[in-house]
């Protein structure tokens, strides 16, 4: 086990997932239901902006409830290109290669969501910051794992030490959120953990 700690700049975190994208689709084990609690509590709807999306293991979620429109975005160009090579026929589904963080778009969204990678974000106020800035008032941003965060830190002790921080307590991350947005869930189980705040101007 080593000790975790954030990665020194985003190249070391582009370079870890560029090395995983093969092959990455068949470690996943996405828990239909668990998801759907996911997206339902943090109200996810309309045009949603899934950051650090890596193969679009998400998307058939969103698609399934009926969001207007999907854009992925993730440092990793292998990622994306597993992610266009499923869904490049996808009239809902697009994909960016990119920091999220710095990344300016267009139009607002309705939903900023951030599933299995709030971790490896190694400036997480810049970060809340930057998506918060990304909504649509009345809009929501969820922080998700499918994990437990004890069980999460564990698991990245072992395989993403050096580009990985602990997951912070959900009322911690709350805390922070708030700073921004008005937050509206904050759950810390054993099997789950998810922090949700609605920009409210």
């Amino acid at each position: 086990m080593s000790e975790l700690k954030p990665a020194e700049n985003l190249e070391q975190v582009k370079a870890y997932f560029d090395g995983r994208a093969s092959g990455w689709d068949e470690r996943q084990h996405p828990d239909p239901e668990l998801i759907r609690k996911i997206l339902e509590k943090g109200s996810v709807k309309g045009k949603v902006l899934d950051v650090a999306c890596g193969t679009g293991v998400l998307v058939p979620f969103y698609l399934k409830l009926g969001v207007e429109r999907v854009v992925g975005i993730d440092l990793s160009p292998k990622m994306i290109r597993e992610a266009e090579k499923k869904f490049g026929g996808e009239k809902k589904a697009s994909f960016l290669v990119g920091d999220a963080v710095e990344a300016r778009f267009k139009e607002p969204f309705d939903s900023v969501v951030v599933f299995n990678a709030w971790p490896h974000f190694i400036q997480p106020l810049k970060a809340l910051s930057a998506f918060a800035r990304d909504l649509k008032p009345g809009g929501t941003l969820v922080i998700a794992q499918d994990k437990g965060r004890k069980r999460l830190n564990h698991i990245h002790e072992s395989g993403a030490p050096f580009v990985s921080v602990p997951v912070p307590p959900a009322s911690l991350l709350a805390e922070r959120m708030s700073g921004w947005l008005q937050v509206e869930c904050a759950e810390d189980e054993e099997g789950m953990y998810e922090v949700a705040g609605k920009k409210i101007a």
